[in-house]
Formats: C-alpha cells, structure tokens, sequence
C-alpha cells in the first residue's frame, strides 16, 4: 500500500474536489498576504499542485482559512460583533448562529439576520423586530449574501495604474486645505446615517466651503416635493395597509418597488387574505403603464401612459370632493372650483372607471387611502394629499419628517455639481460607492466631464464604470463587513455590524469622510461607537450598546407623526400645474423608466442569481427588453425578440422589443441597470443600457420617442415561461368574491381522493413520525420571486448562464407560474409557485430503475444524488414538470459557480454533481436538524418549529409549511378552507401541495355583464 503521507493533494481529495479548492484559493491568494502565507506553506514556494505532500496541503488549508475567514487579508485587530441569539462557549462546527444587521438601499434600511457557519455569511433572513422586514425579506437582502464572495471585487487601492496603500490616501488627503475647501465636492447615495451626519459635519468645520451632492438614479425628489406643495414641508410619507379596505395605486408597485414594500405587502396580505366565504377583503385599484407586481393584484386595472396618470388622478379627485356624501375636511374651499374643469382631461372611455373609483373611495372614507408612484410628478402627491384629507384618513396614510439626511446650505443637485465641474470650479471630487459615470443623465455627460477634475477619488466595490475615470480608487466594505447605521423608512435606526473581516482591505464611506475631518486613525466601528456614546450618554451604555447590536436596532427612534394642514395655495399651485400641462398627443410614443426588479439601478448586475432570476412579469433572464403592448407591436410592425432603434431627442438605444400583455399603448417600458462596461465581466454584454436616454429634466418619462424596427435583426431572449394562457384547465384558479360567496365549494372536484391501483401507505401503530405538507395561497401571492432566490442561497442551487436557460436547463426548484386571462390587453392575472408536489402516489417514484427517487416515512419525495444514474425518467413521468437535471458541471463550465462563491455554500446541503436529477426537498436539511433538537431534548417537533426557506422570506406570507398532526397551524387550517384545491387533481398523485383559489374583490358597477 502507498504511504498516504506522499499522496499528491489532488487524490487525497479526489481530482475534482482538489482542483476546485486550489482555484478558490488561488482567488485569495491574490493579495500579499495570503502570498507570503502560500509561501511559507509550499516547499520551495513554487505552487506545483501535483508535487504538493498532504501535510503541507493541510498547512496551506489552515493558513488560507485563517487568514481568508478571520483576518480578511487585513492586519486590525478583529472587531467584536454581538451575534442575535445567545453565543455558545465556544464556535461548534455545523452549529449556525445569526446575526443582527441591515441592508441600506438608498437610505433605507431593511432589518436582516445573517447564517453564519464557523465565520462564513452563507444565508440571509428577515428580522422579525425590525419594522421594514418583519421577518421576511426581498430578492435584493437574499442576493446580497453571494455579492459578498464576488471573484471581481476590487482587491487594492491604487493611485492611477499604480498600487497604493491606505497610508498614501491619508497622506495625501488629511491635510488641511488653503481654499477652505472651495474646489472640494462630495458625492453620496441619499442616507439617513446618524453617523454619516455626525461626519459631514465634521468635515464642513473642518473645510466649510466643501459640498455635498446625494443622488440616486432609482429614488425621485417628488414625493417630498409633493409633501411640500400640500403641507408646506418636505415630509415623507407614511402607510399602514391593514387599516384600509379601499386602495388606489397611482403608478405606484408600493407591493414590490417602493421603499418599505416588504412591510407594506405583509400589511396588505393581512386585509387581503379571506379565510371563508362571509370574510372580507380590501379592494385594490391601479393606474400605471406597464404591469407591476401591485397591478397583478389589482381587481380593477386601468394600463395607461406615464403622462396621463396626473389627469386621471386630477379628475378622481374632482369626482371625490363633488361626489355626494363624500368628506371634505380640511379641503381648501377653492379646490373645489379648480379641480371641476380637470374632469373633462380623461379619455371619454376612462369616465366610468374615475366615477365608480371615486364613489367607492367615498364609501370607505376613513379606511381609503390614495398611494403614488415616486415616477409620478410633485402635482400628483399634492392631489393625493387632497383626496387622503377628505377622506380623512389618517389611519392609512400620515406624515412624519423626512429620513435622510441633508448637508444643509452645503448641497447641491447633481446638475449643479456637472456645471461647476464644467466651470471648472472643482479640483478634488470624492465620490462614494455612487456609480455615477454609469447612472448620471446622459445630458450631463459627467463621464467625460469627470476627467477636468484635477483629483477624483472613487469608493466603490468594483473597477466599475466610475472607477475607470478616477485616479484614486479604494476598495469599499460590502455591507456585510461594515460598521454603520442607517434609518429605516420610518425612522427607526439601524445598526450595521459586520459578519466577517473585510476580504479585501474594503474601507467604509466613514472611513474616507474621517480622513477629510482630520481623524484618520480611527475605524469604522471606534467612529460608530463613539458617535453613539456621546448621543446616547448615561453609565449604562454597554447594555444599551450591545442590546441594539443584538437586535439590529434602536428601540423607540421610529419618526413621530407631523401635525399636517393642507395649504391652498399649495394645493392651488399643484392644480395650476396640471391645468397647464399640455394634454399628451394621442399618437405620441412614450418612454417609461424604472429601476429594475432584478439588477435594481445596476449595482446587482454582477451577481448572477439576480441575472438569472426571471423578471416578476415577463420572466425574462440575462436581459432587459423594450416592452410594448400588443396594439403597439402590431401598428410599429415588430414582434418579440426584433431589433429596434428607439430615438428620444436626438439620443439612440438598439434594443431588442418583448411584448408584454397589459402594457399601456403608446408606451416604451425600459428597464435600467444592464449594458454595463466596467470591470464586472458577469455584468458586461448583458442587456442594454437605457441610460443613455435618461435626461436630467424626464429622468422617469418622457414623450416624443420614435421606435424603428431594424429588418432582419434578432435578438434572442431567454425566457422561463413563454406560455400565459390556462387553456381552460384548472391549474391556477381565480374567481370573484361574489362567486365564492354564492358558491363556496367550487373547488369540491379538485380534492380529495382519487382511485389508485398504488397501495396506500400505513403507518405502524405508535409510529411518532410527523407527515409535511404546504399550503399556498393564491390570492396573496404577488409573485415578487424572493422565495427562488432564497431556496437557491439555502440549497446551493448552481447558476447555469443564458445559453442554458435558452435551452429551458434552469435549476431553480421553485418557480413562481403566471397566468394571463381574458384579453391579452388588460388580463387577469395569477401568480402560482411551483415546486416539488410530495405526492403521496408520486409518478416520478415507481419509473426510476435505480430506486434513486422515494418516499420517506414522514412524506417527503427523496432524492438520493448517488444512486441517480440520469435516465430522466422521473422527469418525464412528473406532470408538474418541477424536476431539475444537472446537464452539465456548472462549476467547472462557469466561473460565477466557482471560487470565492464556493465560501456561500450551505454545508448542510450536498453540491450536486453531473448527470443527477434534483429537486425541492421541503429544505430537508432544516427538518433534520429540528428532529435532532427535539430528540436531545427528549420531546416532539414544535408547531412552527420547521420553516422552509421559501416560507421564509415570503413578504405576504403565502406559503405556510409544517405537520399535518399540528391542528392548530395556519397550513393545516388552510387545508381545510372551502377555496383550497390540488392542482392535477385527476392525475391521482395525491400532493402534499394545496393551494388556495385566488378570489378577486371586483366592484359590482365596473363588473362587465
């Protein structure tokens, strides 16, 4: 027998496994440290992986670890960070603690806790005390965890092509400046840090000429501009959807798009959810351009141009205050007068729907309440203000003061700032994690402007767009190995403590503004925690401080309600506005703007979940798409996946066209954030970039485009879904209240057993084993998709490229379905996720001639990986068509799979080789782990104690998951309701799945007979 000693590392491993490690560690190793570390580990220092002793393998195993997992390639003494629930003794492999921190977007926070496995990030979840998340979360906090281990962060700071240290920086820039900071100029995302406030205020002592810009191309100045046309103050904007029954959505995804939507769908889902036939539910109404996650759960739906939304809303509110009954206190006598002539601006066959939407706002007074969009102008947030007073409904909608933060006299727009660099006004230009040569509008030209700058310094996490047009660069923290604060939406302030030491010599944004206010020593967490002791104060700060870090907030420091009035003449300004725009043509083509679902304003575009997660509404992947309506398509002559040439005043975009049902005539919907060219080799040559259209005077929308189709240029597009229609069959059912209510049992023949020649299984007397089963519920299902990509980040679920999907080789387990119904034009949708069905007669089992695919005692469909032999058998015989097969080594095909990305793995769950069919398992991995507790501590599973990934991060609660034997559960009780159904009932499969019918709240006057 060889002596295993002097066996070669690569078969002490196994040939794979060895090679993958030495290229994940190869990304590390590209730092001097972790050089120096390989060095010493290697004899000889050569890096001959075939020559390298198993003992010195292991050497350089321990020494990469330590310095990847613990040290982050950064000589400061480790911070201590407070973990969310009690800290064991001592760090117990495959025992998971979390914990407590935020995710800051713009300025406002969202709450999360963080699955740590031995100091590794590998999962993210909701925090159930913060108010943004409830516990629950989006795609973006999911995501977010594989942003961390990204191979194409920025790994140094250089100073023009030259590597530099952070001394260099300090040196050249803590000095103190002749021109008291007259050519200084600042460039922030909007933020509402305490902290950060805390430090421009030290900076403006210490260089008081200095400005700050904040900008954000995904965040818009008009509702505060609104707030103050109404009230006479910048305020922002409070909802609270469980008090209202009637709703009305003015170009406004407040379920998926606007800031607090995690909370703001769990509110919704609350009032939404009918639990029998006599319940009630609130009523939705939505006036936007291009289908939304909201417009999906819309009963009534008007799909029209961003331009005629203020018209519309003009003329509610004018049916509202004239309508009989309504009330109207508060309202300035003279708007009564002004809004009657804006009646007559809506189409004719709009006038129906205005009069019976403003009559049912009438009846629910108190309990209605009107929400806009941030794309909509100021003079529709005044006009919603208006109609939110006379209903009186301070329930549902009220004000407090802004969140963000502001430099006072000291800032500036970003126009502003691209004319004093034109000027040359500016010599030092800091810009901080804000791709800005990217995003900007494309009249400033600030990325040929950037370069009159005598200095720019940039803090960003890649060699982006930005990056590329600065000398000085540094490398910044992910969020997650950052010390910080920020404000939730409502206030409420939330800490930000680090999960793992910066991999890269990442530096925070008050990191680089200390270096300006002269106190360069300091990190970021000594700047947090001093900054609190002295806001804070009091002998008891060490309890106070490590309860907010446990929790990830400051209790109490939500915003207090604002007394508001309106003030007429700001309410006779806005209706002065409206009454002057100009009506739009009826043959004008439009362009809509919006941040993407996905890829956001760009900042996501390297991370390949989000590019591989399919779009809410189109399902579209690795792309982003012109999208028109049917009627539009038709009349420019073009269909999906055609070029065209979309000229807007006097600026071009090729892009390739996608129809989408529901779309608005007249209108080019474009998604921002893709068709980028910096150094993210992920995101470059995906999409197209839509900035290039953007301006800073129509940054939301704007008339007057012209859309040319380039004969003979196709451009493929890789959908997950290319079929919308039930064709009759009852998979994903809808009906209205008054339907349900007449016939509660309508769903009686798509349950209950079937005739089967398959034995039944029973259960041995006195067998404890829990049977697992889901419930979903249609009807609160707003197909956000943060359910795919958590299931994907807790069950290493691979990334398989464009080129794949296009072939239909997804992997995800779960899938969110929608179906269109009725006319394609304005559709009745319904979102209905599909995963693994646990059938109790499963098809998929009795094919399988290696006995790979089973039924366990406790009901669930088992795969074992090794036996699998890839017949595919199982696939075909499964008529949910929820089975996945690895086709390939996606790790080894691409690098996205590999590297750096192999630290977010989740140990618990086996990395699936070539050649085997995978598929949900009820996140078996979590169950496990619960019957081994339960066993240590002698008892039985807990109701509630088992929650799959999917069920966790879902915002509305849709998906309920756990034990048949546990009664007294929401999944066992929905089970049980008149509505609930199996989809494929007829195939006798008998599926652990039930779904609950989605029922519709349709206004009796705008039913059509």
């Amino acid at each position: 027998m060889a002596d295993r000693r002097q066996i070669p590392w690569s078969s002490a491993l196994d040939g794979k496994t060895g090679k993958a490690y030495w290229r994940s560690l190869a990304e590390l190793l590209e730092t001097p440290e972790l050089r120096e570390a390989a060095a010493q580990a290697l004899p000889g220092g050569d890096g001959d992986a075939g020559a390298l002793s198993r003992r010195s393998w292991l050497k350089l195993l321990g020494a990469s670890m330590a310095l990847a997992g613990v040290s982050g390639c950064n000589a400061r003494p480790a911070d201590k960070i407070v973990p969310y629930v009690t800290t064991p003794p001592e760090v117990t492999p495959g025992i998971l603690r979390y914990y407590a921190t935020s995710l800051d977007l713009d300025g406002f926070a969202t709450g999360i806790l963080v699955e740590n496995h031995e100091g590794r990030p590998t999962k993210v979840e909701g925090n159930p005390a913060h108010p943004a998340s409830l516990g629950s979360t989006g795609v973006y906090e999911q995501a977010m965890v594989l942003g961390l281990y990204d191979r194409h962060r920025a790994r140094a700071a250089r100073r023009g092509a030259t590597p530099a240290a952070w001394e260099a920086f300090v040196e050249q820039f803590g000095g103190a400046r002749d021109d008291r900071g007259a050519g200084l100029r600042f460039l922030l995302r909007p933020t509402g840090s305490p902290l950060t406030l805390d430090l421009i205020g030290r900076v403006r002592e210490r260089h008081p000429a200095a400005k700050f810009t904040f900008y954000a191309p995904a965040r818009s100045p008009h509702p505060a501009r609104g707030a103050e046309l109404a009230f006479g103050a910048p305020l922002q904007v409070q909802h609270d959807f469980r008090t209202a029954d009637v709703i009305l959505a003015l170009d406004a995804d407040f379920l998926a798009s606007m800031p607090f939507s995690v909370r703001y769908a769990r509110q919704f889902a609350e009032r939404r959810r009918i639990g029998s036939p006599t319940g009630s539910m609130n009523r939705l109404y939505v006036v936007e351009p291009g289908m939304s996650p909201t417009g999906t759960m819309a009963d009534h739906r008007l799909r029209r141009r961003p331009s005629e939304v203020p018209a519309i809303a003009a003329a509610i509110a004018a049916e509202l205050l004239l309508t009989e009954g309504a009330r109207r206190g508060g309202v300035p006598a003279g708007a009564l007068g002004a809004l009657a002539p804006l009646r007559e601006r809506v189409r004719a066959e709009d006038r129906p729907f205005v009069q019976a939407l403003a009559r049912d706002l009438a009846r629910g007074g108190a309990a209605s309440v009107v929400v806009v969009g941030e794309r909509q102008p100021p003079a529709v947030h005044a006009i919603a203000h208006l109609m939110n007073t006379a209903l009186q409904s301070d329930r549902a909608a009220w004000a407090t003061a802004g969140t963000l933060i502001s430099a006072g006299g000291a800032e500036q727009d970003l126009a502003a700032l691209a004319e004093e660099i034109r000027g040359g006004a500016v010599d030092t230009l800091v810009i901080l994690e804000n791709n800005v040569a990217y995003t900007a509008p494309a009249d400033l030209e600030l990325a040929a402007r950037l370069r009159a700058v005598k200095t720019r310094v940039y803090l960003g996490l890649h060699e982006d767009e930005t990056a590329a047009a600065c000398d000085w660069f540094v490398p910044a923290a992910h969020d997650l190995e950052a010390w910080g604060d920020a404000r939730a939406y409502d206030g409420t302030i939330s800490l930000i403590q680090p999960l793992i030491e910066p991999l890269f010599q990442g530096r925070t944004a008050s990191e680089v503004l200390t270096v300006f206010a002269g106190e360069p020593r300091r990190t970021a967490r000594e700047l947090l925690r001093d900054a609190w002791r002295a806001r804070r104060g009091g002998a008891d700060f060490e309890a106070f401080w490590e309860e907010a870090l446990r929790r990830g907030l400051v209790e109490g420091t939500a915003a207090p309600r604002t007394i508001t009035a309106l003030r007429p003449d700001g309410i006779a300004a806005a209706l002065a506005q409206l009454a002057a725009a100009p009506p739009a043509a009826a043959d004008a083509i439009e362009i809509a703007f919006s941040a993407d679902a996905n890829v956001y304003d760009g900042r996501f575009a390297n991370n390949p979940w989000l590019l591989e997660l399919p779009d809410p509404m189109t399902k579209l992947t690795w792309d982003n798409a012109a999208l028109l309506s049917p009627d539009t398509a038709k009349a420019l002559g073009v269909e999906s996946e055609d070029m065209v040439d979309i000229e807007l005043r006097g600026r071009a975009l090729s892009i390739p066209v996608l129809v989408a049902p529901g779309h608005a005539d007249g209108t080019v919907s474009l998604k921002l954030g893709y068709g980028r060219s910096g150094a993210e080799s992920i995101a470059a040559g995906v999409g197209f970039n839509a900035y290039r259209l953007r301006t800073s005077d129509a940054p939301f929308f704007a008339a007057g485009a012209s859309v040319r189709k380039r004969p003979g240029q196709k451009h493929q597009l890789a959908l997950t879904q290319t079929h919308w229609g039930l064709q009759g069959r009852p998979i994903a059912l809808s009906v209205p209240l008054a339907v349900y209510r007449e016939n509660p049992g309508f769903t009686e023949a798509l349950k209950g057993p079937q005739p089967s020649l398959m034995p039944q299984r029973v259960l041995a007397p006195g067998e404890p084993i829990g049977q697992w089963a889901m419930s979903i519920d249609l009807t609160i299902c707003t197909g956000c998709s943060s359910c795919v990509v958590a299931c994907q980040a807790e069950n290493n679920i691979l990334v398989v490229g464009k080129d794949e999907v296009l072939k239909s080789r997804e992997m995800h387990w779960i899938r969110i379905d929608t179906y269109y119904s009725g006319d394609p034009r304005d559709p009745g949708v319904v979102h209905q996720p599909m995963l693994c069905q646990h059938c109790e007669k499963a098809p998929c089992e009795y094919v399988c001639p290696v006995n790979a695919t089973t039924h366990s005692p406790d009901g669930l469909n088992e795969m074992t990986y090794n036996r699998c032999v890839g017949t595919r058998f199982c696939s075909n015989n499964c008529p949910y068509k929820v089975r996945r097969f690895n086709w390939f080594d996606y790790t080894e095909l691409h690098a996205f799979n590999d590297g750096l990305a192999r630290l977010q793995r989740n140990p618990d769950v086996t990395v699936r080789e070539r050649g085997v069919m995978e598929k949900c398992t009820y996140c078996v991995q979590r169950i496990r782990r619960a019957e081994i507790a339960a066993r240590i501590e002698q008892r039985g599973i807990r109701p509630g104690e088992v929650v799959t990934a999917c069920q966790q991060a879902c915002p509305t609660r849709a998906i309920q998951f756990g034990s048949l034997d546990h009664q007294e559960t929401e999944m066992v009780a929905w089970r049980g309701e008149a509505r609930s159904f199996e989809v494929l009932h007829d195939q006798g499969t008998r599926p652990r799945n039930v779904y609950l019918a989605r029922i519709n709240n349709e206004n009796p006057e705008l039913v059509k007979p």
